[in-house]
């Protein structure tokens, strides 16, 4: 489901041990037909105001059994692209759940089909898109994260990939001119300016739509 509410949270990160501390932020659904309405728009401001001093990586997470990139997902990755700028792609690490260890064998045809060099989930974003690079792309499990050694190495491939965006950035936080209009107002000006920015930028987007799969995105800054 699209989340109704800004969730955050900061915790140790503990699968693997690795002594640092992340900051995870849940965005609302920001690509919803109602994105003009009071609620929805407070949601977004809300979350812009946190994530306007840095982010480490945003990830995109997909449901293994439903990773069709619809016109709501698009939509989505395009009113970022044109908030925050093409360098944010540099952050993006592109997650499937439900990768279970007793599913695997199961799942390889869907997985192969993802990681396809030629048309897979990445190279088709990177086409859309016009990237200069692909996001790295993690399976986890959702099962028994605490005592599978699986699930643990799975969570260990997601931590690696955020390492591996944060040296590409030269272990420096993402930032934009966005975020920091952001932080150069404070109060009602502040809120409105974000406002404006996210009505300017859904306004260039041909298509706003609610339909089929809905990604869900996070972002989290490691410390």
């Amino acid at each position: 489901p699209v989340t109704q509410q800004i969730g955050s949270c900061v915790r140790h990160w503990k699968l693997p041990e690795v002594g640092r501390t992340v900051h995870i932020v849940d965005t609302p659904g920001m690509c919803d037909s109602t994105y003009k309405d009071v609620e929805n728009v407070h949601l977004m401001v809300e979350f812009f105001k946190t994530l306007s001093h840095g982010v480490s990586a945003f990830v995109l997470v997909f449901n293994i059994h439903n990773t069709r990139l619809d016109e709501y997902t698009k939509n989505m990755l395009r009113l970022f692209e044109r908030l925050l700028g093409a360098q944010f792609w540099k952050h993006v690490v592109i997650v499937f759940t439900h990768v279970d260890e007793d599913q695997r064998d199961y799942l390889e045809e869907n997985i192969d089909a993802l990681t396809d060099p030629t048309d897979g989930f990445v190279k088709v974003i990177h086409q859309w898109f016009h990237l200069q690079y692909q996001p790295p792309m993690v399976f986890l499990s959702n099962r028994d994260t605490r005592y599978s050694q699986y699930a643990r190495d799975c969570f260990m491939e997601l931590y690696e990939a955020v390492v591996s965006v944060e040296g590409g950035a030269r272990k420096e936080k993402f930032t934009c001119s966005f975020f920091q209009e952001v932080n150069n107002r404070t109060g009602i000006v502040q809120d409105n300016f974000i406002v404006q920015s996210i009505r300017s930028a859904a306004s260039a987007i041909p298509q706003m739509v609610q339909s089929g799969t809905r990604a869900v995105a996070n972002v989290c800054s490691v410390m």
